[in-house]
Formats: structure tokens, C-alpha cells, sequence
């Protein structure tokens, strides 16, 4: 009787004990609140007894574990009080109330939320190579579009895009056009206030066509020369694709246009993430999620880097083009339709204010605004931070490289907003990180 005892009670202080075992690791937290969308920030458990530390987004954590339930107190380093949390461990999830702290109007405040921990999905032990056929072109930017593929950093897609007006390799119409993009892909373990990483590997034009406006969009001439144009409403754009060669001629050039030449530099008009919240904008729409970029060197080798705004980042890619020149002048650059390779990446914990790129020769910053020279300053700040935060360099350093090597592109002039690319030449920051 008294071993039986002894057995029970044993096994009794044990449960507690294996339970809060259980709780150490990586977790992810969801938080809500009744005045703002959820927040997500990755958590860390450390659970000795009923003792419980770890580190919530940035914030000390310490607490306590009886049983399956759990006391949480969150501190900023300087100590200050960030929040109480209790809640209740169930299965693989914690979830309960509490109180946090934030910042609103200068001011810190306590606001009620409730949260939830989920444990990460795990990656396999080796990147993957999917090949993805896709049936559903988006012409808008959601987080609401429907996941097409979920994915994991170090993984690589093949897959292909329809052209701006939604036409395929076999030029039928997949989509009502509007620069339609193929996607979203889901890449695990991506949260908000990190950046995602998109190397293209490659890029070619899967047919023998393209199409191109043939008006000057009026934002790049003076209303005067707008007025003089005399446009002939026949005229004939569409381009012949010499993949084999590395060419494009116009399909029914005039006499003054049969010789005619223009080297095929395949590029992405659209990539982007998903919007911030609720956001919803067209495929011709372009912002700090990226979008309707039109940059030429966005092509095979270079590398890109988005904020993420929601879980997974839900990425999307399309609006091929087989030759471009700055700005996309005429509307429609030499559209058509794409096979695509790229692989994604995840730096954690930091999150590129706008696009950025990185390409053999350059670092590339992304400035999108409503006017050119706001495209600029957003661009330049850009462009001048991270080469304070890679390069270590200080406000002095970074003004006199810049003032010494900076060159500027005027990337998009025809759509809602103005694109400005600032970038830098790598041979120049040799030796300086």
C-alpha cells in the first residue's frame, strides 16, 4: 500500500514537470486585440520546473507553470513592465489573455489581448524542388488571394506566368489581364517584421510574341507635344521573339522600322508580397509591398528582398517582359508570357522598409511615391541605411560614396505611383565592410 502510495504521488509531481518539459522551444505567437489586426512575434520557452523564461519578440519573459497553466510577465531590457499574460497549455498550443504594453500617440498604454502559441512548422531536411502548374492568375495584391503552394526557405519553384493581358505560352486567355500574376506562394515561418529573400534563377520568354503600346504616356512629354502628336490608330506593335538569337523585330514593321533591332532582356514587371492588413490593390499598383516594379534588371541573377506584412508573405510574380526600355514610356513594354526558376530565403528579425535588390554589379534600393522626386528621397534614405547597417559606414562615409558613385534610374513613370531606383556599384564598396 505505502509503495503504491509512494508511486502515485511520485508520478502525481511528475506530471507538472513533464508538461512544462514540453513548453520549452521555438513557439509563434498570435496576438489580437479589439482596436487592431493580429500581431505575430516569435517566442522562445525555456521551462525548468515550474520556473519559465525565454524571450517574447525582443521582451524578457519570466513566469510561472502550475500544472497546465501559466503566468507570464514581459519586460523591455531597461526593465520597464511590457504586459501579464496567463493562459492554459493544451495539446501543441498555448493560448489566454492578458494585458501589453504599447505605444500610441507618444504615449505607452495597457491594452487587453488575447493570444496563442503555436509551435513553427519544421522544414524538411533538404531544400525542395517544385515544379508548379499554375490555373489561377490574381490581377490584384491580398493577403485574402487563396495560397497556391506552400514552401519553405531554401526551396525552389519552377513555374511560368501569362502576359500582362493574361494571354499563355499558347496565347490563350487565362485571366482578364491587368498585369495577373501567378501565385501566392506560401513560405513557411515568414512573419511580419521580417524580409523575404527571392533569387531569380532563371528567366526566359516561353513563345515567339510580344505586344507594346505604341503612344508616349503623357506624364513624359510636355502637354504641348501631346496636343502635336499625330498617332495612327493602325499602327502595328506586336514584336517577334527570336529566342535562338536573342532578338525582337516588330511583326509588321513600316519601311523605316524593318531593320529595326532590340536585344531580348527578359524581366518581371510585377513581384511582390501581400499588403499590409486589409490592403487591396490592383496588379498595375506598386508600394511597399512591391508590385508593378517595371524594373529592367529585375531578371535572372539577381536577388530581391520584400517587408512581410503577413504570415507566410505570400509572394507573387508575373508581367514578363522580353525587352524594356526605363519607365515603361509607352504603357506596355514588349509583353509576354515567362518560364520562371526562383529560390526563396528569410532574414528574421529585420524588415526592408521598401523592395530592395541585389544583383552581381549593384545594390539596388527601390523608391516608390507619388511624385519622381519623393521616388528619390525614399530610395536615397533607403539606399543610405543599409549601408550603414552592412557596411558600418558613418552619415560622413555614406555621403561622400554616394556623392562619389550613386546612379539613379527612373524605373516607372505610367502607373498609379512614380518608381526611382538608387543604386550603388559593388566594385566600389570593395574592402569597406
Amino acid at each position: 500500500m505505502i509503495a503504491r502510495f509512494m508511486l502515485a504521488a511520485t508520478a502525481a509531481f511528475l506530471v507538472p514537470l513533464c508538461k512544462a518539459a514540453d513548453l520549452s522551444g521555438e513557439w509563434v505567437a498570435e496576438i489580437t486585440s479589439a482596436s487592431s489586426e493580429p500581431q505575430y512575434a516569435r517566442v522562445t520557452l525555456q521551462a525548468n520546473g515550474a520556473i519559465l523564461t525565454g524571450w517574447w519578440a525582443g521582451l524578457n519573459l519570466t513566469g510561472s507553470i502550475t500544472g497546465d497553466r501559466l503566468q507570464i510577465a514581459l519586460a523591455n531590457p531597461d526593465g520597464r513592465a511590457a504586459g501579464t499574460l496567463s493562459g492554459l497549455a493544451k495539446g501543441a498550443e498555448i493560448s489566454g489573455d492578458g494585458s501589453m504594453a504599447r505605444a500610441r500617440n507618444g504615449q505607452r498604454e495597457n491594452q487587453n489581448v488575447v493570444w496563442k502559441l503555436t509551435r513553427p512548422t519544421q522544414p524538411p531536411a533538404q531544400p525542395k524542388t517544385w515544379d508548379f502548374d499554375p490555373k489561377v492568375f490574381y490581377s490584384y495584391y491580398s493577403a485574402q488571394n487563396p495560397v497556391a503552394l506552400r514552401i519553405f526557405p531554401g526551396d525552389t519553384v519552377r513555374t511560368w506566368t501569362v502576359d500582362a493581358g493574361g494571354l499563355s505560352s499558347k496565347m490563350e486567355r487565362l485571366s482578364r489581364g491587368g498585369d495577373a500574376t501567378t501565385g501566392p506562394f506560401y513560405v513557411e515561418g515568414a512573419l511580419p517584421g521580417d524580409t523575404l529573400v527571392v533569387k531569380i534563377n532563371k528567366l526566359r520568354p516561353n513563345r515567339e510574341s510580344a505586344r507594346q503600346g505604341n503612344r508616349i504616356n503623357a506624364r513624359a512629354i510636355l502637354p504641348t507635344t501631346v496636343a502635336a502628336a499625330k498617332y495612327e490608330a493602325d499602327f502595328d506593335s506586336e514584336w517577334k521573339l527570336d529566342r535562338e538569337k536573342g532578338i525582337a523585330t516588330l511583326a509588321h514593321p513600316t519601311d523605316r522600322m524593318k531593320n529595326f533591332v532590340v536585344p531580348i532582356h527578359p524581366m518581371l514587371g510585377c513581384v511582390a508580397v501581400a499588403p499590409s492588413g486589409d490592403e487591396v490593390y490592383r496588379g498595375t499598383d506598386l508600394g511597399p509591398f512591391g508590385g508593378n516594379l517595371d524594373y529592367i534588371d529585375n531578371t535572372e541573377g539577381v536577388t530581391l528582398y520584400f517587408p512581410v506584412f503577413h504570415p507566410g508573405a505570400l509572394f507573387v510574380l508575373g508581367d514578363g517582359h522580353a525587352a524594356m526600355g526605363d519607365g515603361e514610356l509607352t504603357g506596355g513594354a514588349l509583353e509576354t508570357s515567362m518560364d520562371v526558376e526562383f529560390t526563396v530565403g528569410l532574414i528574421k528579425g529585420f524588415a526592408t522598409p521598401e523592395p530592395r535588390a541585389e544583383s552581381d554589379d549593384y545594390l539596388i534600393s527601390f523608391g516608390i511615391a507619388g511624385s519622381v522626386p519623393d521616388a528619390i528621397q525614399n530610395a536615397t534614405s533607403q539606399l543610405a541605411d543599409w549601408l550603414k547597417k552592412d557596411y558600418r559606414l558613418n552619415d560622413n562615409e555614406v555621403a561622400v560614396l554616394l556623392g562619389a558613385v550613386l546612379k539613379y534610374e527612373i524605373t516607372e513613370l505610367v502607373d498609379p505611383k512614380f518608381d526611382v531606383v538608387a543604386k550603388v556599384p559593388k566594385k566600389a564598396l570593395e574592402g569597406l565592410r
